[in-house]
């Protein structure tokens, strides 16, 4: 899919097709005939619009939310959702700091893709992304886990029983470096290249 791009979003990579990848196998799995969803820092819309495209393709309804907390990201998103869904219908975009404002929901699949490098090494990135892509989506604090663990103590609150979360994290992280609730267990995959990149998280059961 061809996603319009500007200053104030990510460019898609084509690791972002992993997540799309264990998002829609997920929903099959469980055979989720109506799945709700969120997609936090949405950008582009990349996660949530190719998510609702391979869902439209198998007829399954879905409830998708997007959100960022960039008025000018939303207004790409919603540009982006026009110009590649069919019928962009059930799918609503909310201005939210992570998951502050949104509706007091129970979502099946929650995907993220938040900033999380670390501070110290984002003037060692290559110019095509430090120079071009916004640093508020970039820097994750000191070791790139700053508001992926602000966001993964929300998640207990808007997780199906039955959910999952699923975000793209640095690879130098391992498990232990995640301030996790108790309420989750987690696992991390590796993306198309081998490498350590997705942190899955679900309520223990």
């Amino acid at each position: 899919m061809d996603f319009l791009v500007n200053s104030s979003t990510l460019i898609p990579r084509l690791e972002s097709e992993k997540i799309i990848k264990i998002a829609t196998e997920f929903i099959e799995k469980h055979q989720l005939s109506h799945p709700a969803i969120a997609d936090i820092g949405t950008g582009t819309g990349c996660l949530g619009i190719s998510i609702a495209s391979r869902l439209a393709k198998k007829q399954t309804p879905y409830t998708i939310y997007l959100s960022d907390t960039s008025s000018e990201a939303l207004k790409t998103a919603t540009e982006n959702a026009h110009r590649l869904l069919p019928s962009p219908v059930n799918l609503f975009f909310l201005k939210s700091n992570l998951l502050d404002d949104f509706p007091h929901i129970k979502f099946d699949v929650i995907t993220a893709n938040l900033p999380y490098i670390p501070s110290h090494t984002i003037s060692s990135l290559s110019p095509s992304v430090k120079d071009f892509e916004p640093l508020s989506a970039l820097d994750g604090g000191a070791n790139g886990t700053t508001i992926i663990n602000r966001f993964l103590n929300q998640l207990p609150e808007f997780l199906s029983f039955q959910g999952v979360a699923i975000l793209e994290i640095n690879d130098t992280h391992n498990l232990d470096s995640f301030s996790l609730p108790p309420a989750v267990q987690v696992s991390i995959e590796k993306d198309v290249f081998g490498v350590p990149r997705f942190l899955t998280v679900s309520p223990k059961s």
